[in-house]
């Protein structure tokens, strides 16, 4: 890849209540860009994201974490991060170093408690 010019990198948090998508889409965005062969299922155990073994003992991403994606002759940084509420200083934490923040609402369930809790905190951020 070479050396980044700082112009050339973003980072982007993944952030919403637990359950509503976020390991999921970063191995969809890891798939299309080719950096994996197929797309981990979090029932499998084997997303690139949620590779500690409590959390693929729980089914649940713990702590955040980073996939790095070339596009377009540029960098983007994904930070997956853990959405249940005993983990929300993962999120925080993620917001404050990234450009921006990808807000993931489940289709079924809607607008939750901590949707609405990270919401808050990245417009705190404009």
């Amino acid at each position: 890849m070479g050396t980044r010019k700082p112009e050339d990198i973003r980072s982007i948090a993944l952030i919403s209540h637990g359950g509503a998508g976020k390991t999921s889409l970063n191995e969809a965005l890891l798939y299309d860009t080719g950096l994996i062969s197929r797309m981990g299922r979090i029932e499998d155990k084997n997303t690139v994201s949620d590779f500690d073994s409590e959390e693929q003992k729980r089914g649940i991403s713990i702590s955040t974490s980073l996939a790095t994606i070339p596009y377009k002759n540029k960098t983007i940084y994904v930070l997956d991060t853990p959405g249940f509420a005993d983990f929300v200083g993962e999120q925080r934490c993620a917001m404050r170093i990234s450009d921006g923040a990808v807000v993931l609402v489940n289709a079924t369930a809607g607008v939750e408690v901590q949707t609405q809790s990270v919401w808050a905190f990245a417009e705190t951020f404009e």
